[in-house]
């Protein structure tokens, strides 16, 4: 009997150390299994995360150069025999104005005006202006330069359907100057009676719609820019013989250039210039895609009106000549 029951203990006790040992076998089994199932869980996600990332970056890449060139959607359309783009605010342009306006806006930020000119005086004058107008835009900027009282200049080129905006500018004072008809560069700059021809085609149509004489001019790209094909000086020269003065800029907002700009941006890159110079040309771009320059328009001008000794002014015959080449 004794020794039957120590044989039934032992057997109990080995059935119980092979029951441990599947248990400890299991375990180490599943412990694995489970870290593996766990590491491949994660590079499942971490390769989701980066193809996401990827597709975000791309997104972001593809908005930035859209916004770069200026180039939303296209569409098919016949306007005088000439393919046409429309931006996100619904105006169209010809395909080679905005290839033109893309390659000039990386030049307008590259010359550096020496000031050579700039009168000493107790007053600062401060010229805003507002080149490629009018646009879905130029109506927001009134009304901001009407809630200040004060007057700024509009180089403008020729648009259909701005009738009332052209006629705006002038009878709220301000300066209505012009700066091409039709804004294609290739054109303009093609010869001296290219040049002409755009020039008083423009200043014709102003004059019909408003009763301006106009007679300030701004070259397309200023009289610095290197896409014209004729000399600069030929063209200097018949404006002065026609009576007409043009100006330049010696501080740039950067809204014209590739990278986009937000408002706070602009804003730092007025202020942080101004007071360089006793007469500051400013220049900004009234055009469809520019809604941070009239974002920031207004704390520009709340600031300048806040400095000593300071005031804006609309562009006049009087007005010292800011201009980066001479006759």
């Amino acid at each position: 009997m004794l020794r039957d029951k120590i044989d039934l203990d032992e057997s109990v006790e080995t059935n119980d150390r092979i029951t441990e040992a599947r248990k400890l076998g299991f375990i180490d089994i599943l412990v694995p299994v489970l870290t593996l199932i766990t590491i491949v869980n994660c590079i499942v996600i971490l390769i989701l995360v980066m193809n996401i990332g990827k597709k975000v970056n791309g997104l972001e890449q593809r908005l930035l150069l859209l916004e770069k060139k200026a180039l939303y959607e296209e569409y098919e359309a016949v306007k005088d025999k000439n393919q046409m783009v429309v931006d996100d605010s619904g105006n169209s342009s010809e395909v080679s104005e905005v290839a033109d306006i893309v390659a000039v806006a990386e030049l307008e930020d590259t010359y550096k005006w020496n000031g050579s000119e700039d009168s000493a005086s107790d007053i600062r004058r401060v010229y805003l202006t507002f080149d490629d107008g009018p646009s879905i835009n130029t109506d927001r900027i009134l009304d901001i330069l009407a809630q200040y009282g004060v007057k700024a200049t509009f180089f403008v080129v020729g648009k259909n359907g701005y009738t009332e905006q052209y006629q705006r500018i002038v009878e709220e004072g301000h300066t209505l100057g012009m700066h091409s008809y039709s804004h294609r560069y290739s054109e303009i700059y093609a010869s001296l009676d290219a040049y002409k021809e755009d020039l008083t085609k423009l200043h014709d149509f102003l004059y019909e719609l408003t009763g301006e004489d106009c007679n300030i001019v701004r070259f397309p790209g200023g009289s610095s820019n290197t896409i014209s094909k004729v000399d600069m000086q030929e063209l200097i020269h018949y404006l002065n013989q026609e009576n007409m003065v043009y100006f330049d800029w010696n501080v740039s907002s950067g809204d014209a250039s590739g990278e986009s700009k937000n408002a706070d941006q602009i804003v730092n890159n007025v202020l942080n210039q101004i007071d360089k110079y006793n007469n500051v040309v400013i220049l900004f771009h009234d055009a469809a895609g520019k809604g941070t320059t009239v974002d920031a328009l207004s704390e520009i001008i709340e600031k300048i009106l806040e400095s000593d000794n300071t005031v804006i002014l609309p562009i006049s015959e009087d007005t010292i000549k800011v201009q980066h080449l001479h006759e």
